[in-house]
């Protein structure tokens, strides 16, 4: 008896230890479910989700159902959703002990809003060039320009260039983003453009009584530099070589305000006799004649402006161009002009490459310096020659105040007249002490400071006075001697 209790003892011990090792197995195998969602990285689209099996327990069979009809068995699937939403997305899993699942909301948002801006390409060479740049917030898989007649690109920034003039065209840009084969989001902006206007301009050259290379050659070749007045703005625009028939020309220019430089080229005959002018036959670039450029104009003629005086005295005139010039900063060795009182011009020279002038053979007397850059504003000097060298400089941004000088005066005098405004046409006139005028005169007044010259040739000696009628007359008292 003692032998079987024994023995069922052994049964029972070993049949427990087996129970045992089953719950500890079970208890390994048993399943939790779990997983984390990001974008893909690897496809890029907000859309297009990667999920991670987190699950414990050792899964084998896994099926995930994503809430838009699709569903998976991989056990790191991505998925395409079919649109933009909240979509409830389980994974259940199982091994041959337990199965588990667990449910999490996926968030689907696919931003998508568009826009553009254009710009009119005006220096451009051809007509009507606009760049277009496209302002994107969000993804997109697809892109396409409609520029109105029948052109498409699509890149994101791109240039067109339209074939009529004058024409309103419907721009639209239009974006996609696809979900799948069947489902998109689509945005489409468009804004309205008209094209602008181009014209044809030229004109001829002449010099003295001459006409370049007309009807015979004169030996010359011209340069013509075509400048856009934008706002308070000078852009160089385009420059002409030209030699037949001593005519310039600029083809395709947009509708605008311009003015034009020409020039002889160094070798030309007549390179040293006659300066570089502005059409308005000038040398100075804010007294040319602004060309309104509202149709095809041929005849933006221009005469030269010649150098009136053969020096022969022996003094000396040198200085800098930043004296003259409102600029920091030179390009190139800009031109200076000597002029006497009566605004004949007596000489004009390069500047060095430090931006200075050096005038010689000057006679005595009263002369007017100046210099052009285009665009950059410039403040007359007044230089004062006793035969020997320079003796007295005044300038507008020394000189403020009008005065006379000299005084007394023998065959001229000098009116420092400062005036604050736009050009203006105005009276200047000169009358004895008894009140009777002597000589009336137009003059032009320029803002800042203006030297007028007073010829007393033909003018009685003794006490004179010398009016400017303005808004505001002003009277000088002048001897005569």
């Amino acid at each position: 008896m003692k032998k079987i209790e024994k023995a069922f003892r052994l049964i029972l011990i070993g049949f427990l230890a087996i129970i045992s090792q089953i719950t500890i197995a079970q208890r390994d195998t048993l399943c939790v479910a779990n997983f984390s969602f990001e974008e893909s990285i690897t496809i890029g689209k907000p859309s297009v989700i990667q999920f991670k099996d987190l699950s414990t327990g050792n899964p084998t069979d896994y099926l995930w159902n994503f809430g838009d009809g699709s569903t998976s068995n991989a056990s790191n699937p991505f998925h395409y959703f079919p649109e933009a939403g909240n979509f409830i997305v389980t994974l259940s899993i199982s091994n041959e002990f337990t199965q588990d699942e667990i449910s999490k909301e996926v968030n689907i948002e696919v931003p998508l809003e568009i826009s553009f801006t254009f710009k009119l390409d005006s220096n451009y060479h051809i007509p009507n060039t606009f760049h277009f740049a496209s302002e994107i917030e969000g993804s997109y898989d697809y892109l396409l320009w409609d520029f109105g007649e029948g052109v498409l690109t699509n890149v994101e920034d791109t240039t067109h260039s339209y074939t009529y003039q004058d024409t309103d065209y419907q721009v639209c840009l239009t974006a996609k983003y696809y979900f799948n084969d069947t489902s998109t989001i689509q945005k489409i902006t468009c804004q309205g453009l008209t094209t602008s206007e181009y014209y044809n301009l030229g004109g001829q050259v002449f010099f003295g009584d001459s006409l370049m290379n007309n009807p015979y050659p004169t030996g010359d070749t011209g340069i013509a530099y075509l400048y856009r007045m934008d706002k308070n703005n000078i852009i160089p625009i385009d420059t002409n070589y030209f030699v037949d028939f001593g005519y310039f020309w600029f083809a395709a220019k947009l509708k605008s305000y311009y003015i034009i430089k020409t020039h002889f080229t160094e070798n030309s005959n007549h390179s040293r006799q006659y300066a570089p002018t502005y059409v308005g036959n000038t040398t100075q670039w804010d007294e040319a004649e602004i060309i309104n450029l509202a149709q095809d104009k041929f005849r933006e003629d221009l005469s030269m402006v010649e150098k009136k005086d053969n020096k022969s005295g022996t003094a000396e005139i040198s200085g800098s161009i930043f004296d003259i010039l409102n600029t920091e900063n030179i390009e190139g060795n800009p031109m200076v002009y000597l002029y006497n009182t009566q605004e004949e011009l007596i000489d004009y020279k390069s500047t060095d490459s430090n931006g200075d002038y050096y005038f010689d053979h000057v006679s005595s007397g009263h002369y007017l310096v100046n210099a052009d850059i285009t665009g950059v504003k410039a403040r007359s000097q007044m230089v004062i020659v006793n035969g020997k060298g320079r003796s007295h400089l005044k300038s507008e941004s020394i000189e403020q105040e009008s005065i006379i000088f000299p005084n007394p005066a023998i065959d001229y005098s000098i009116l420092e007249y400062y005036y604050s405004g736009k050009m203006k046409e105005a009276k200047m006139l000169i009358y004895n002490s008894n009140g009777n005028i002597l000589r009336e005169e137009s003059i032009t007044l320029n803002d800042g400071l203006n030297y007028i010259h007073i010829d007393l040739e033909n003018t009685n000696k003794g006490v004179i006075f010398v009016k400017i009628a303005d808004e505001q007359t002003q009277v000088f008292k002048l001897i005569h001697n």
